[in-house]
């Protein structure tokens, strides 16, 4: 008897009127809109690396494209965390919090990619998208 009335009432929840579906596909149009405007503003521009503490903009690198790589050296709220940028990426070396996962997280390389060490207060995030360099048969 269960199994006759559970489908009723999902069907109940699920009904309603015109105005009810149209905006709901309103909605979801939205979401998908501002999802992909979000993700063209990430990976707009060249590769940049921002770091922060708290809410404060320390430092804005671009990836460089040479093999010299950039050690910035954030304040943050335990000490010092040793950040690497590099054209291969950027990467934590070393932090003062106890648990390491931000230096455990590896190098990150893509546009949204972020680095948080939330005991020390640093972020560090990459923005912008590196230029596919094309070869002679796909110009």
């Amino acid at each position: 008897m269960q199994t006759d009335h559970q489908p009723r009432q999902l069907r109940h929840y699920l009904s309603g009127t015109a105005a009810d579906r149209w905006l709901l596909l309103l909605i979801l149009l939205l979401i998908a809109g501002s999802w992909a405007w979000i993700r063209h503003q990430v990976s707009a521009g060249p590769p940049t690396v921002y770091i922060y503490h708290e809410h404060q903009l320390l430092a804005m690198y671009p990836l460089p494209d040479n093999d010299q790589p950039i050690h910035y050296r954030a304040h943050g709220h335990l000490g010092i965390s040793d950040i690497m940028i590099s054209r291969h990426g950027v990467r934590m070396l070393h932090s003062p919090c106890s648990s390491q996962r931000c230096v455990l997280s590896g190098e990150h390389i893509r546009a949204g990619d972020m680095i948080a060490c939330v005991p020390n207060h640093i972020l560090v995030s990459i923005r912008g998208n590196r230029r596919q360099q094309l070869d002679a048969i796909a110009e």
